[in-house]
């Protein structure tokens, strides 16, 4: 990245003034559901991926030897 461009992006961004934004109770809302969403896709995938996981960080199951029963 060139350096001017990134100082000019700070610069602006320390030069900026207040935005008198308004944030109805509703974006709050929106914002919880998309955090839970995000928490409950991850656990999804972590479900879909299990086995594969544990293997992956090694601690799949362990071999059957010959001698234990079915």
């Amino acid at each position: 990245m060139n350096p001017q461009i990134g100082l000019f992006c700070f610069l602006m961004l320390l030069s900026s003034g207040p935005a008198f934004a308004y944030l109805d109770p509703g974006t709050g809302s929106m914002l919880l559901q998309v955090i839970l969403g995000g928490v409950a896709a991850i656990g999804v995938v972590i479900k879909l991926y299990w086995h594969k996981f544990r293997i992956a960080i090694g601690f799949g199951r362990k071999e059957k030897s010959d001698d234990e029963p079915e």
